[in-house]
């Protein structure tokens, strides 16, 4: 029986700047993850965006910074300001 292990996005970002550190390709399993960074929660997206910063070859897509900004400021119109 074999058993699937699946990493969380911020492990994915991590291992990607870990091989990048290393000089070596990024494992398959973290550019899978990294390629449905849509389904990610914003805090998760922001730590993908903060990585680009160092490590531009982590966006795979052509706009995919754009398409997190969307993203983000989707769940951001979504937020419920409160009266306090």
């Amino acid at each position: 029986m074999s058993k699937i292990l699946t990493i969380t996005p911020i492990r994915a970002v991590q291992s990607f700047i870990d091989a990048k550190k290393e000089g070596i390709d990024p494992p398959p399993e973290s550019i899978e993850v990294i390629k449905n960074y849509k389904k990610w929660k914003p805090s998760e997206l922001i730590g993908l965006q903060n990585a680009s910063a160092y490590y531009p070859e982590i966006y795979f897509e052509e706009n995919m910074d754009k398409n997190i900004d969307s993203i983000i400021a989707s769940y951001k119109a979504r937020e419920v300001k409160h009266k306090f």
